[in-house]
């Protein structure tokens, strides 16, 4: 989950979409809680496999990490916030 998080957001994917899971499948989601900042064009130009949960306002922590469990398909959910 993100709010203006662009600055911070690189190094975290970068760690996540480096991760060797052998057998298993990584699925990211960002749920992105109405930031201001660049966080948005920079998930869709430089991360297009990080799936992307846009809401209009910040939702706050619950209501995001409700979204974000939502989207994702997978049957282990780790929660990362800025």
């Amino acid at each position: 989950m993100s709010w203006n998080g662009a600055r911070l957001l690189p190094a975290c994917l970068d760690a996540l979409l480096a991760q060797d899971a052998p057998d298993r499948q990584i699925e990211i989601v960002v749920v992105d809680n109405g930031s201001t900042d660049q966080t948005l064009p920079l998930l869709r130009e430089s991360y297009p496999t990080v799936q992307v949960v846009a809401l209009p306002s910040n939702a706050g922590f619950a209501v995001g990490a409700n979204r974000g469990i939502a989207a994702s398909t997978a049957t282990l959910v780790v929660l990362v916030n800025n």
